[in-house]
């Protein structure tokens, strides 16, 4: 606007005073001069005074001014008849661009004012005004006055036209920016849904906090119901504030390890609950953006109970020890050797317990144990029976009554039972053997050349005392002869964790049911393993997540959720395969594994 001012000023100031030249030159009278010396002044005194006040006043006063000259002008000269009046109609079109519809009107009616009350006193004789120049005089004035008009008004709407594309473009480019910025605030409104889903379907406790304060934004029911706190209570504060932390320096390395890595993982803390009590926690801590704030989501996993049950475990191994330990020194020399390899098995038993990957190993050394009782408790019997015979057989020598048919019978019974000894140790070294084999592969991953049938029986073998005390019926359908390159512990934990999962979720409300495993060679490079069971199923909802870690459907009941998700890992990233599952509700499930006989050089 203030360039097309300026381009106005100049405009009307050079059109005056070529004007005023060329009727000088001609010899003009002075009474043609008056308005456009007029305007040629007030164009210059004008732009001072918007300049210096405000841009409004200064084009009022310059249209103003500019009718004021044509009137006094048509005053002097001509009347109603001069040419010069023709640039009200200017006027009016550029005071209503310039100034408004208001000013137009005003403009158009302070013109028609002037006209009527210049003819009328023209009429009535009230004043004369010097008559207008005729023929050449006359059309160079009429010919000035639109051209001047002409081309103001081409300023005038080319400017508009301008400014009329101008704000096309930036109403386009406003509006294409207002569409990107509602997609972008929906899809912020849906991810913070989604969020919000999240956290209230989430069974574990979770709370959102602002990453550099640590005050609390949002907390989901479960951390409500767990911690005892109401979510109105803690909003606005942080953990600190709440008293949760135990020891200082976990919260100390929880940061660290935040600022190290970019998030935490399995971070143990001990927290001191509402009621005063304290349970240990592992925290998973994730940086992300809860709508404007960058927030830390951390999600809590209370394994108080599970570290006392490790605990309650270790006591009870080591009390099982002193008492094997306690009967098995009134054995011979083959016995001795035999505590000794139990000694080693419960040894290797307490590392895997405290390896959280082999846990599950844990659960079978009672089984083994109640196993090894009967074949121990047979060889304790038959030596203990053979001890009191010769102690029988001495005193009969010593006193002289001795008879043959004694000593035949002596020999028979002793022979009976050193043969029942034997096949009870036979059976007790078996047992450890295989549970041995399975423990160190797994303790150790270690490759190595095995055939995979044996594989699979060595950990049948472990898990068969635990189906032995159900109803449940194992079938084993292994082809023979497929010989592996691999990692035998995890695909026996892999193989344990499906046996183990059916055992406890297939046969609900049933005290009966049938699990078979089978092994097939599919082409020359790879194998098929397969764990099926004709169990209740899995329920559709449930198909797609049975592979997420933490997913269970007995959560609180003795269900972790991590036994298919550490078998999924195993299956991909060591073995180098795939796992499926196919379930129909009613009608049992199938998990499938596709593995190569030779393993990935690179594991992870």
């Amino acid at each position: 606007m203030d360039r097309l001012f300026d381009r106005l000023i100049q405009l009307t100031t050079f059109s005056c005073a070529a004007y005023i030249g060329v009727v000088w030159a001609i010899g003009g009278e002075w009474s043609r001069l008056v308005a456009p010396a007029l305007i040629g002044c007030g164009g210059p005194l004008c732009n001072y005074l918007r300049r210096r006040t405000n841009q409004q006043l200064g084009f009022t006063v310059y249209v103003w001014s500019i009718w004021i000259a044509v009137m006094v002008q048509s005053g002097i000269r001509g009347g109603i008849l001069n040419p010069i009046l023709h640039g009200s109609v200017v006027l009016i079109l550029m005071g209503g661009w310039l100034l408004g519809l208001r000013q137009a009107v005003m403009l158009l009616g302070a013109s028609v004012a002037w006209v009527a009350m210049l003819t009328l006193a023209v009429d009535r004789a009230w004043w004369t005004p010097i008559p207008m120049a005729s023929g050449l005089a006359y059309w160079l004035a009429m010919t000035s006055v639109w051209s001047v008009g002409y081309l103001v008004l081409r300023q005038v709407f080319g400017a508009h036209q301008g400014s009329v594309i101008e704000i096309q473009t930036l109403n386009t480019s406003l509006l294409s920016k207002m569409e990107a910025l509602a997609r972008q605030e929906s899809a912020t409104r849906a991810n913070e849904q989604k969020v919000q889903q999240l956290l209230t379907a989430s069974p574990l406790p979770i709370t959102v906090a602002k990453f550099l304060s640590g005050v609390y934004v949002d907390v989901n029911p479960a951390w409500e119901r767990f911690f005892q706190y109401s979510r109105s209570e803690v909003l606005g504060k942080t953990s600190v504030d709440l008293g949760f932390w135990s020891d200082m320096a976990e919260r100390q390395g929880w940061i660290d390890q935040f600022s190290a890595e970019g998030r935490v993982s399995g971070y143990e803390v001990t927290f001191r609950m509402r009621d005063g009590t304290s349970h240990i926690f592992m925290l998973s801590s994730e940086r992300f953006q809860y709508g404007d704030d960058d927030c830390v989501l951390t999600m809590s996993v209370d394994v108080t109970e599970r570290k006392q049950l490790e605990s309650e475990l270790k006591s009870l191994n080591v009390s099982l020890e002193q008492r094997v330990a306690d009967r098995t020194l009134a054995l011979d020399r083959s016995n001795q050797e035999l505590l000794l390899t139990m000694e080693r098995l419960h040894r290797a038993q307490d590392e895997l317990v405290q390896s959280e990957k082999l846990a599950a190993l844990g659960s079978l050394v009672a089984g083994v144990a109640h196993e090894l009782n009967t074949p121990l408790g047979n060889a304790l019997v038959c030596a203990s029976t053979m001890s009191s015979d010769v102690n029988e057989m001495l005193k009969n020598m010593n006193s002289g009554v001795l008879k043959k048919s004694t000593f035949e019978t002596f020999l028979g019974r002793v022979g009976e039972g050193a043969q029942l000894t034997q096949q009870s140790l036979h059976r007790a070294a078996n047992l450890i053997t295989s549970f041995k084999q399975v423990a160190v592969d797994q303790v150790s991953e270690r490759r190595r050349d095995f055939d995979l049938s044996e594989a699979i029986n060595e950990v049948i073998d472990t898990l068969r005392p635990n189906i032995k005390r159900s109803d449940l019926r194992l079938d084993l359908a292994l082809e023979s002869g497929i010989s592996m390159d691999s990692f035998p512990g995890p695909l026996g934990q892999v193989v344990m964790n499906l046996i183990t999962n059916a055992v406890a979720h297939a046969f609900d409300g049933r005290e009966f049911g049938v699990i078979r495993v089978s092994t097939v060679q599919d082409g020359a490079d790879r194998v098929r393993v397969a764990v099926e069971d004709d169990g209740t199923g899995i329920a559709p909802e449930h198909l797609g997540h049975i592979f997420d870690p933490f997913f269970t459907t007995k959560l609180g009941r003795g269900g972790s959720g991590l036994g298919l998700s550490i078998s999924h890992r195993i299956c991909n990233k060591i073995l180098g395969g795939q796992i499926t599952v196919q379930s129909t509700p009613g009608h049992g499930a199938r998990f499938e594994l596709a593995l190569p006989r030779v393993a990935p050089s690179v594991v992870y």
